[in-house]
């Protein structure tokens, strides 16, 4: 007897190809990235994607709690990133002040020890990339890599704001 062949949209294919080798990319480079933050400049790195996320806020250096929450999901559940911005408050990176248009939800800010901080973090960051990214690609390859995952990011933009 004939095992049924599997149905076609759970058949293997380019795109997940595309994606398998995306992720195992990402994880493995990630690791090294992760390692370097904690080695070269002693910092966790949900520490350093907080501030990472605050530097380019706009405005610069500030944002709600449930913008940060959003953009570190499904890293860190609201309650562990009350606890990461706890630890970060203690450490005197980032202070947090109550949202002047809704009294319900609070604004966290980066300190200037908190931007000086992530800016010397960020210099590990960026060596780490090249070294353990950048290299493998030239800056031609770079500019497509960047232009085709800001593609899939647009059209997935556009998808959420028309369902």
């Amino acid at each position: 007897m004939r095992a049924a062949a599997p149905p076609p949209d759970a058949s293997p294919g380019p795109a997940l190809d595309a994606w398998s080798t995306l992720v195992a990319v990402y994880q493995g480079v990630l690791h090294d990235l992760v390692g370097a933050l904690d080695r070269d400049a002693a910092m966790d790195s949900g520490v350093f994607s907080a501030l990472a996320y605050l530097e380019r806020a706009v405005p610069p250096h500030r944002m709600r709690m449930s913008d940060l929450q959003r953009l570190l999901h499904p890293r860190y559940s609201q309650p562990g990133l009350s606890r990461l911005v706890q630890r970060m408050e203690a450490d005197g990176l980032v202070e947090r002040h109550p949202d002047t248009q809704d009294g319900r939800a609070a604004v966290v800010v980066s300190t200037p020890a908190g931007r000086a901080r992530y800016r010397r973090s960020n210099t590990v960051y960026a060596a780490a990339v090249n070294e353990r990214f950048g290299r493998h690609l030239d800056a031609e390859q770079c500019q497509r890599l960047t232009e085709l995952l800001d593609e899939v990011l647009a059209r997935r933009a556009a998808e959420r704001h028309t369902a």
